[in-house]
């Protein structure tokens, strides 16, 4: 049987171990199975093929993209669905009805610091997202280095979730100018492992993790790293599991599913990956996590998201996170602060240039000029995601629009001082 997934190698392997252990798959005689972390622009084509049986971990929209698209074969089986009614897992349907796949957890997203890199530069522990707005986080940026690690959203489930928390909470004018001072902070980095072996390394001082890499960064720093619940931000996402459409194996397949279900598989989410489990998992360091997260819960919407996710997702890598765009974005912020450090400009000032900077970008698009606004993502979502050479325009007239924007604040903060 083979499971294609956003877990981590390693995570697939714990997993497998332990599934392969359980009384259900001797029950069922599941002998193997095999993890395989793959991008989820190819699970389509897996799906398709018959060369995936279940699909596990990836996010909301991922999973709603793939039900619509019919690459997700109905779980119908009684048993199944049973155990998911009894422990309270969300289930979800197609437009038939039918149900395309289940959340056997939650997910949960915040950031992990290093506070070892905090004390180097006498930095507070931020509380919120907005907190980096505060011009203190830029002080490794003056000196060379970068407070953050971001990566990027198209490569990262975690980073995609914490565009849309910033985009949700802070609105889409706001969120967007916090945006582009984070990437200003930050690395741009390939992927969520990257960013949390940084924080973990103390190469920056803070990475948007998913729980158990925020676990992981504290235990591979000696302490130095902590995972912490944002203020208000920290945000649950669901952690579905679903049958691909040409599935070889459905018998083999249905076994995990029910046993991820089970209060062993729930508890095995929990001791893993710390996952927030449907089981309450007795005993285990995820009692006193979910103590610092249940305060704390951002009401996350997850079909908003799905609407203008994919535009916002290469915007964001366009206008930020672009190797260019990032290089003249810090040069921007770098020179702002230094104005703002030296008294040329005030704190309300420094703010103005923040939402100056990140302030949705009019871009010329297939001979159209257009401001993109949250309703003009919402437009062009489904094409960015699907049409390659569309999401290639939009690529570059982003990034062109970006670059000329940086370089006009450039030359006017130049002429201040």
């Amino acid at each position: 049987m083979t499971v294609v997934t956003r877990l981590a190698p390693e995570e697939g392997e714990a997993l497998r171990s332990r599934f392969l252990a359980s009384g259900i798959a001797r029950e069922y005689g599941v002998v193997d199975i095999v993890f395989l972390k793959e991008d989820v622009s190819k699970w389509p084509i897996y799906a398709s093929e018959g060369r995936a049986d279940v699909f596990l971990i990836g996010g909301y929209a991922v999973y709603k993209d793939l039900c619509d698209k019919g690459y997700l074969k109905p779980i119908r089986d009684p048993e199944v669905l049973g155990v998911a009614e009894s422990i309270g897992a969300q289930v979800y349907r197609g437009a038939d009805g039918s149900v395309c796949f289940i959340a056997v957890s939650r997910t949960i997203f915040s950031y992990t610091v290093n506070t070892e890199f905090l004390s180097k530069y006498n930095l507070p522990e931020p509380t919120s997202w907005g907190d980096l707005l505060n011009p203190v986080y830029s002080k490794p940026l003056l000196v060379g280095e970068s407070f953050a690690s971001f990566p990027k959203p198209s490569k990262s489930t975690t980073a995609a979730r914490t565009v849309q928390l910033i985009l949700q909470k802070y609105g889409w004018d706001e969120g967007w100018a916090l945006l582009t001072v984070i990437g200003a902070l930050s690395y741009i980095v390939e992927s969520s492992e990257k960013a949390r072996d940084d924080v973990a390394l103390g190469v920056s001082g803070l990475a948007p993790t998913v729980l158990v890499y925020g676990v992981r960064a504290e235990e591979a720093s000696g302490g130095k790293a902590r995972f912490v619940a944002a203020r208000g931000e920290v945000l649950p996402d669901v952690s579905p599991v679903a049958l691909a459409k040409n599935t070889p194996n459905e018998r083999a397949a249905l076994a995990f599913i029910k046993w991820l279900l089970s209060p062993e598989g729930q508890r095995a989410l929990a001791e893993l990956f710390y996952y927030l489990p449907y089981v309450k998992p007795e005993g285990t360091r995820l009692e006193e996590v979910y103590e610092k997260v249940k305060g704390n819960i951002f009401n996350y919407d997850p079909e908003d998201a799905a609407m203008w996710e994919r535009a916002a997702i290469y915007y964001f890598e366009s206008a930020i996170g672009d190797p260019d765009a990032n290089t003249l974005l810090k040069k921007v912020w770098v020179k702002a602060v230094e104005l703002y450090n030296k008294g040329v400009i005030r704190g309300d000032e420094l703010r103005s240039i923040a939402i100056k900077l990140g302030s949705p970008l009019t871009i010329t698009l297939e001979g159209r000029t257009v401001k993109f606004t949250k309703d003009y993502a919402v437009e062009i979502n489904k094409r960015v995601a699907e049409d390659a050479s569309f999401r290639s325009e939009f690529i570059s007239a982003v990034k062109k629009a970006a670059l000329e924007r940086y370089k006009v604040i450039l030359r006017e903060l130049e002429a201040r001082g």
